[in-house]
């Protein structure tokens, strides 16, 4: 048997029992892979690919939303359990404790940049 790779400009593709793509590749298949799980043949350019891919990329959008506000919450964390002696910064791997430093200096740079901006709302709000 001979694996079959489709052309740059076509994909293999899955579809639910509704006909909607629920998985796409560019991997070879051979044919009893094709057969037994029903994969077919797509273009790259297809309404349909184009509808997937988006919506997948949505669904990952806003898993990383979520991991932005989970990474201050993190830090957050981290930085109670190191002041209330249960952790010490040093028992994080060096890669870790360059990461959680260079966030912190960030987030220590940012605050200075908007403190004056703070500052200056205050006054006019009266």
């Amino acid at each position: 048997m001979t694996d079959l790779l489709p052309p740059a400009a076509l994909l293999m593709c899955l579809r639910d029992p509704l006909g909607r793509i629920v998985a796409l590749t560019r991997q070879a298949l051979d044919q009893e892979n094709i057969k037994a799980q029903g994969w077919q043949v797509v273009a790259a350019d297809d309404a349909e690919v184009d509808a997937f891919v988006h919506g997948e990329s949505s669904q990952i959008q806003a898993l990383r939303k979520t991991d932005i506000g989970l990474v201050r919450v993190l830090e957050d964390l981290i930085d109670v359990l190191i002041s209330r002696g249960l952790l010490q910064f040093t028992d994080f791997p060096e890669a870790a404790q360059a990461k959680l430093l260079e966030r912190r200096q960030s987030r220590t740079n940012l605050s200075h940049r908007l403190q004056p901006l703070l500052l200056n709302d205050e006054q006019n709000l009266f």
